[in-house]
């Protein structure tokens, strides 16, 4: 059994004991919720069905693509579930899963992310690669949320997932009060590809992160895994930032 199993295991047994002393709120709303399993025992219904949807995935794209001069997107195509803006309740559900050790919410958006992903991005999908996090960011949260996303979607659609395909070997400063440009520059070389790179020469890479902001952390990876090979490059994620 690995350390990464065992440490979920663990963090399932805190948070049921914690369930017991403090029942399950929404995480947006702060209503209480009843449910036990599945999604709805982190949001509730009313909130999941009100959460704004994301712009189409062509539009999406065409967005990505205004804000990189040139022939500088290294992403043939982008999609999301949800469009939030910063600040508002609904990107509660996004600060829940990043800031509040929320990871088994990030499976469960996972699972509605990979039964829709046919529609959003109906291409031949080879392999899915998480965006990486710094280790130093890791060992403080305790997991990757973009990679508990990337297993959720893997678990409904049957993808593979490459868990350690990719490493950030710089701990870029955080993003979210730079410009689009500073973005880009924070990002730029950031990532690097690990032994596991080369199991994907010629494949369509499916990229997974939480929020799709500019794109430039997308971008950067995946420049970075054309570099080693990769035919095509997506992306997707649980929200668009608007």
């Amino acid at each position: 059994m690995s350390w990464h199993t065992l440490r979920q295991g663990f963090a399932e047994v805190c948070e049921t004991f914690l369930h017991l002393l403090a029942p399950r709120c929404c995480c947006i709303c702060g209503q209480g919720l009843e449910e036990t399993v599945g999604l709805h025992r982190f949001v509730c219904r009313p909130c999941w069905d009100n959460l704004p949807l994301a712009p189409p995935p062509e539009k999406l794209y065409n967005e990505l693509i205004d804000q990189f001069p040139g022939d500088e997107l290294a992403l043939s195509g982008a999609a999301a579930l949800f469009g939030l803006r910063e600040g508002t309740p609904p990107m509660r559900l996004i600060y829940a899963l990043k800031y509040r050790r929320c990871w088994e919410l990030g499976s469960e958006l996972g699972r509605v992310l990979g039964t829709v992903l046919p529609k959003l991005l109906p291409y031949q999908l080879d392999v899915l690669i998480p965006v990486p996090i710094h280790p130093a960011r890791r060992r403080e949260r305790g997991y990757n949320q973009a990679e508990v996303i990337a297993a959720g979607i893997s678990d409904t659609t049957g993808i593979p997932l490459y868990r350690n395909a990719l490493r950030r070997r710089i701990a870029t400063a955080s993003q979210t009060q730079l410009t689009a440009e500073q973005r880009r520059l924070n990002v730029a070389g950031a990532f690097a590809g690990s032994a596991q790179a080369a199991a994907m020469r010629s494949a369509n890479l499916l990229l997974v992160d939480d929020v799709i902001t500019t794109g430039s952390t997308l971008n950067s990876c995946a420049e970075a895994l054309l570099s080693l090979g990769a035919q095509r490059v997506f992306a997707v994620a649980i929200a668009r930032a608007l």
